[in-house]
C-alpha cells in the first residue's frame, strides 16, 4: 500500500526545499542503481551470504569452514560466522516461522512484521495485479473485524494509517507492517490479533472487492511515472523470458483488478496465505518470552493445507544474447545508459571465505564508482553522475552492472565513460591510493555500526531479519562485521581487489539499455556500434593520487565561554562565546556512540534579493561542490577518507545551514570542514559545471506528473507570485553566477549570528573545544538576527477563481487541490488546534473519498502556518485522481468543510486523529533528530523553546468546539482557491 501523501507541506508551499534537496541529490550523490537489485549488502553487514566474486565456472571443492555445524530456528545452516545470538529464531508444528528481537531503540516501542512468499511474479495469467489486492483487502474485513473498522481500531490505539500502519506488494513477496508507539499487552495482542486475521481470516468479500477496485486504479495512476514505465521497459529488455518481466505491470492487469470475481482472490489467498509460506518478526522493547507465549496462542491453531506450497519457475536471463541493446523514450526521462553482464547464479553460503571475496568486489566497484565522480565533476564532463554494482539479478543470475547519467543528448559519450571505465578497471586495476580511501571509508562504516549496536532501530532490524526467511542466509551483529572485516583487512591488497572485481565483472557480453527523450534512429544498431567504438579505444591504467594533506588546523585564538545556561526542564545546555557564537548541547542516550548537529548561520534567502532566489537553489544544490580554498571538493573526499562528514551549506528560507550525524571522533574534524566552508568557500568553476549539467533533465520533470507541477507552481500562485516561494524560473536559474554567489553569501558569512547544536552521545566538554577553536576563532558576530521586514511580507492571492495548471505525463492523472488563507503561527494554540484540524479532515476524506468512492488512493490535508512569513498560512486538501472524478472529489471536500463549521465533529474521529498524533510526539521525544530542530535556535529565537515544552498540552486541549470556531475562521467557500491539474491534452491551448 505505501501511502504517499500528495498534500502541500510546509516545504512545498514558502520555498520548496524538496526541490532543492532533490536537485542536491542529483548533484551530490553517485547515482543508484536499478532499484531492481538486491546490491552487495550495504556496508556494514547485517545479513549474511552475500553475492560472491566468483567467476563463471565451476565451484571449488568444500574448504575448512564450509560445512555446516549448525542451523538456525528457521533451518538455516550455520557455518563458520555465528549469527546474532539475541534473535530468537522459532517454527511452529504447522512450519510458520517467527523471529523476536528485544531491543531499545526507540525505547518502549516495537515493529511488528508479517511476510508472506508471494509477490507479482506468483500471479498466473487470470490473476494479474490480485497479489496487490489482496494487500489491500487486508484492511476490508475478516473473520473478527468488520469492513473499516481494522483502521479506525488501530487510529484509537494511537497508530496513524500510512505511517504505523501498512503494507507492500513486491516482485516476490507482501509485508503487512505495524509500528506500535508503546509495547503494552493491550496494544501488542492487538497488532498480533490483527496479524493473525490477516494470515487466514480475510473474507475478501464480494462487495469489498468491488468498492476497493477504484482504490487500486487510483493507486496505479499515482505511480505511473516514467521510472515506472522506465523500469517495465528495462525488464523487457535485459529479462524478457523471465516472470519479473511478465509480471510487472502485464497488459491487461486493469481490466483484470476491475473485473476479477471475489473467488479469484480467494483462491489466490488460499494458495499462498498460509503457515509454511509465512514469517512473523517482532523486534521491540519486549519481553521475548511473553511474546513468544503470545505467538503460539495466536497462530499454533493455524492449520497448513494438505497440498504442497507452489513454486514457480522465474525463468533466465539469456546469456549468449550480447551484446544487444535497447532505447526507452519518454519526454520526462533522464539520459540514462545502462551495461549490464551475466553470469549463471551461484548459491550463497554464509561463510567467512565468500564473504571476505564479496568484500574484495565490493570494495573495488567503489573505486569505480569514485572515478565516475570524479569524471562527474571535471569541466565539460558528458555524465552527470554514475554507478557500477556487483550483486544477483533476483536469485536467478549473477549481474554486474554500470550506470551512468549522460547530460542531455550526450548518451554516446556517456557510453563511453561507461565502457572504458569498466574496462579500465577490469584491464588494470586500482592504485594503492585508491584502494587506501575506500579502506579507510569501509572501516569506518563497520566501525561506527559495530560501536553504535546497542541502538540499532526496531524497523530496520526487523525488516533485515525478514529478508533472511526466503533464502538461506544468517542475521548477524554489526560487530561481527566489523570483527571479519579486520580479521580480512590485512590481506587486502591493491592486486587482490584488482583481480577479485575483473572476475567478477567478465561475464557475458553486454546488454545496453539507453533512456533518452527523443528516439535514437535505429537505436540497437547505433547503440551497439557507439559500444563497439568505445571498445577498440586503448585505456591506460589510473593515475595514483595521493600525499594531500587537510590545509585548515588553525583558525586562529579560540573564544572564551562568556555565558553558560542550562535550561533544567529540557536538560539543554546553552552556551555564547566571547565573539558570540552560541552553541547549545543536549545529551541523550538514544543513539549509543552517534551524535546530530546543526549549524546555522545569518539569514538565508531572507538576505538575498527576492530576484536572487536562483542563487539560494544554486547554493543549496551544489555548494559542496565548490570546495574550499585550500582544497577542490575531489581532494576534500580524498583527504577526508574514513570520516563521516557534511559537505558544504544550504541556503534554507531564513538561514544558511549544515546538518548532520556522525561521531564524537568526528566532530572535531566536521567543525574545522563546516568553518574553512563558511570563512574560505572555495565556489569553484566545478559547481557551475554540475549546475549546468543537472538543471536541464531536472526541468524537463516539472511537469511529468500533476505532483511534479503542484510542487513547481502552486506555491507561488498561492502566495501571489511571489519570487521567494516556489520554485525559481529557468531563466533565472540558468543565470546563476560564481561572482554573484560569492557577493551574495560574503556579508552574511563575514559577520552575521552563528548558533550550533548538538544532541547525542558526546563529551560536552570535546564539543566545546572543537567550537571554541574553530567557529569561536572567527571574527566577533553580531548579537541578533536582522529583522527582515520587508522581506517578511506575502500575501495570500485575491483571485480566487479556479486555476487550471497542465502536466505533461500519464493522461489519466490529475490533481484536484483546495487551499484556504489562514496566518502565521504566531498563535502557538491555533497552531496546534490546525495541526488537528487537518488530521480530522485527513481522515475524514479517506473514509469518503478513498473508502465510499473509490476515487483515490491518498487524500491529503495540511496546515502550514508560516513562522517566516508575517500573517500568511494554509489549509489544504490534495487528491490525486481521475479527471471526471475531479468534481466530485472538490464537492467532497467543500461538504466535510461545511460540517467542520457548522459542527460539532464526531468525538471519536477527533480522537482517531488526536492519539496517532499524541503519540507521534511522545516518540519524537524519544528521538535526537526531533531534539535538534527544536533546540537548534533555543538562543537566538529563545521564545520558541515554550512550543517544545507545551505540544503535548496544546494538542489535548483542542476541544470539538475550537475545531468549529477555527473551521468557521478559515474554511470559508468564498475564501478558498481551486487548483485543478490536468493532462495538457484536456485543456484548450489558448
Amino acid at each position: 500500500m505505501q501511502l504517499a501523501d500528495v498534500a502541500m507541506t510546509s516545504a512545498d508551499l514558502p520555498a520548496c526545499q524538496a526541490w532543492i534537496r532533490s536537485l542536491r541529490a542529483i548533484a551530490c550523490r553517485i547515482m543508484t542503481v536499478s532499484p531492481l537489485r538486491p546490491v552487495l549488502a550495504a556496508l556494514p553487514l547485517l545479513v549474511l551470504a552475500l553475492p560472491p566474486a566468483l567467476a563463471a565456472q565451476e565451484k571449488p571443492a568444500p574448504a575448512a569452514g564450509e560445512t555446516a555445524r549448525a542451523s538456525t530456528g528457521w533451518g538455516h545452516p550455520i557455518y563458520d560466522i555465528a549469527p546474532d545470538p539475541a534473535v530468537r529464531f522459532g517454527l511452529l508444528e504447522n512450519g510458520m516461522r517467527y523471529a523476536i528481537l528485544k531491543n531499545g531503540t526507540p525505547k518502549d516501542t516495537a515493529v511488528v512484521r508479517l511476510g508472506f512468499d508471494i509477490g507479482w511474479i506468483d500471479e498466473d495469467e487470470h490473476e494479474l495485479g490480485l497479489a496487490h489486492m489482496i494487500e489491500h483487502m487486508a484492511f476490508n474485513g475478516s473473520r473478527n473485524v468488520p469492513e473499516g473498522e481494522m483502521t479506525k481500531l488501530l487510529e484509537r490505539l494511537g497508530l496513524a494509517f500510512g505511517a504505523d500502519t501498512n503494507a507492500s506488494t513486491g516482485f516476490e513477496d507482501t509485508i503487512y507492517k505495524l509500528d506500535l508507539p508503546r509495547t503494552d499487552p493491550e496494544l501488542v495482542d492487538t497488532a498480533l490479533m490483527l496479524m493473525r486475521e490477516t494470515a487466514s481470516e480475510l473474507t475478501i468479500a464480494d462487495d469489498a472487492v468491488d468498492r476497493e477496485r477504484g482504490i487500486i486504479q487510483s493507486e496505479t495512476r499515482t505511480r505511473n511515472t516514467f521510472a515506472i514505465r522506465r523500469l517495465k521497459h528495462y525488464l523487457g529488455f535485459v529479462a524478457p523470458d523471465t516472470r519479473y518481466a511478465k509480471r510487472f505491470r502485464a497488459e491487461g492487469t486493469g481490466a483484470i483488478i476491475d473485473s476479477a470475481p471475489g473467488r479469484v482472490l480467494r483462491d489466490l489467498y488460499r494458495r499462498y496465505y498460509r503457515p509454511d509460506n509465512a514469517a512473523l518478526v517482532v523486534v521491540g522493547d519486549v519481553d521475548p518470552d511473553m511474546i513468544e507465549a503470545r505467538i503460539r496462542e495466536r497462530f499454533d491453531d493455524w492449520a497448513a493445507p494438505p497440498t504442497p506450497r507452489v513454486h514457480v519457475e522465474k525463468g533466465k536471463v539469456d546469456l549468449a544474447r550480447g551484446p544487444a541493446a535497447a532505447n526507452f523514450v519518454d519526454p520526462d526521462v533522464p539520459h540514462v545508459v545502462v551495461i549490464d553482464r551475466f553470469a549463471p547464479y551461484v548459491e550463497h553460503r554464509p561463510i567467512i571465505a565468500e564473504t571476505d571475496r564479496s568484500r574484495l568486489v565490493a570494495l573495488g566497484t567503489a573505486i569505480v564508482n569514485r572515478r565516475l565522480q570524479r569524471i562527474a565533476n571535471a569541466a565539460d564532463a558528458p555524465i552527470i553522475g554514475g554507478r557500477a554494482s556487483a550483486s544477483d539479478f533476483f536469485d536467478i543470475q549473477r549481474q554486474a552492472q554500470v550506470r551512468v547519467q549522460a547530460r542531455e543528448g550526450e548518451w554516446q559519450r556517456a557510453l563511453e565513460v561507461g565502457e572504458q571505465e569498466w574496462r579500465r578497471a577490469v584491464q588494470h586495476g586500482f592504485t594503492e591510493a585508491e584502494l587506501a580511501e575506500q579502506l579507510a571509508n569501509f572501516e569506518q562504516r563497520y566501525r561506527d555500526a559495530a560501536s553504535q549496536q546497542e541502538t540499532r532501530r526496531n524497523r530496520g532490524l526487523a525488516e533485515g531479519i525478514l529478508s533472511t526467511a526466503r533464502r538461506e542466509r544468517i542475521f548477524v551483529t554489526p560487530q561481527t562485521s566489523y570483527d571479519l572485516f579486520l580479521a580480512h583487512k590485512p590481506d587486502i591488497t591493491a592486486e587482490a581487489v584488482s583481480q577479485a572485481f575483473a572476475e567478477h565483472f567478465a561475464l557475458s557480453d553486454p546488454l545496453i539499455h539507453v533512456s533518452t527523450k527523443q528516439a535514437i534512429p535505429d537505436a540497437e544498431r547505433a547503440i551497439v556500434e557507439a559500444w563497439r567504438t568505445s571498445a577498440a579505444q586503448a585505456v591506460a591504467a589510473a593515475e595514483d593520487h595521493g600525499g594531500l594533506a587537510f590545509a585548515y588546523d588553525d583558525f586562529g585564538e579560540p573564544s572564551a565561554i562568556a555565558e553558560d545556561v542550562t535550561l533544567e526542564d529540557l536538560g539543554v545546555r546553552t552556551i555564547r562565546l566571547e565573539n558570540n557564537v552560541r552553541l547549545n548541547l543536549k545529551f541523550t542516550d538514544f543513539e549509543k556512540g552517534r551524535l546530530r548537529y546543526a549549524i546555522r548561520i545569518g539569514s538565508g534567502q531572507l538576505a538575498l534579493p527576492s530576484t536572487k532566489m536562483g542563487q539560494a537553489s544554486f547554493l543549496s544544490s551544489v555548494s559542496a561542490l565548490g570546495g574550499l580554498g585550500e582544497h577542490s571538493y575531489d581532494e576534500l573526499r580524498q583527504i577526508l577518507a574514513g570520516r563521516r562528514l557534511a559537505y558544504g551549506f544550504d541556503a534554507d528560507e531564513d538561514k544558511f545551514t549544515v546538518r548532520g550525524s556522525g561521531t564524537m571522533d568526528d566532530l572535531p574534524l566536521q567543525m574545522r570542514l563546516s568553518a574553512a566552508y563558511f570563512s574560505d568557500p572555495g565556489l569553484r568553476s566545478e559547481m557551475l559545471t554540475r549546475w549546468q549539467a543537472i538543471l536541464p533533465p531536472y526541468l524537463a520533470q516539472l511537469d511529468a506528473t500533476p505532483q511534479a507541477v503542484a510542487r513547481a507552481q502552486v506555491a507561488r500562485l498561492v502566495a501571489d507570485g511571489n519570487p521567494r516561494f516556489g520554485i525559481p524560473s529557468e531563466a533565472e536559474l540558468a543565470g546563476v553566477t560564481l561572482e554573484e554567489a560569492r557577493r551574495l553569501t560574503a556579508e552574511q558569512f563575514a559577520a552575521a549570528p552563528i548558533e550550533i547544536s548538538v544532541v547525542g552521545d558526546f563529551d560536552g566538554n570535546a564539543v566545546i573545544a572543537a567550537v571554541a577553536e574553530t567557529f569561536g576563532a572567527l571574527p566577533p558576530r553580531a548579537a541578533t538576527l536582522d529583522e527582515w521586514e520587508s522581506e517578511r511580507l506575502a500575501r495570500f492571492t485575491a483571485d480566487r477563481s479556479e486555476h487550471v495548471l497542465t502536466h505533461a505525463g500519464a493522461p489519466d492523472q490529475a490533481l484536484a487541490m483546495t487551499i484556504w488563507p489562514t496566518t502565521d503561527d504566531d498563535d502557538a494554540q491555533e497552531e496546534a488546534t490546525m495541526q488537528l484540524l487537518a488530521g480530522v479532515m485527513r481522515l475524514e476524506m479517506l473514509e469518503r473519498i478513498r473508502e465510499e468512492l473509490g476515487a483515490s488512493y491518498s487524500p491529503g490535508a495540511s496546515s502550514n502556518m508560516s513562522h517566516i512569513y508575517r500573517d500568511f498560512g494554509t489549509f489544504s486538501t490534495s487528491v490525486v485522481v481521475a479527471p471526471e472524478q475531479a468534481d466530485e472529489v472538490f464537492a467532497v471536500v467543500d461538504a466535510i468543510a461545511s460540517e467542520f463549521r457548522e459542527g460539532p465533529i464526531s468525538g471519536d474521529l477527533i480522537e482517531r486523529a488526536r492519539a496517532p498524533l499524541l503519540e507521534k510526539i511522545a516518540l519524537s521525544r524519544r528521538e535526537n533528530g526531533w531534539w535538534l530542530r527544536a533546540i537548534d535556535e533555543a538562543q537566538l529565537r529563545a521564545g520558541r523553546l515554550d512550543r517544545v515544552r507545551s505540544y503535548e498540552d496544546r494538542i489535548r486541549a483542542v476541544t470539538p468546539a475550537m475545531l468549529r470556531d477555527a473551521a468557521r475562521r478559515y474554511l470559508d467557500p468564498d475564501a478558498a482557491l481551486r487548483i485543478r491539474i490536468l493532462h495538457e491534452s484536456l485543456v484548450p491551448k489558448p
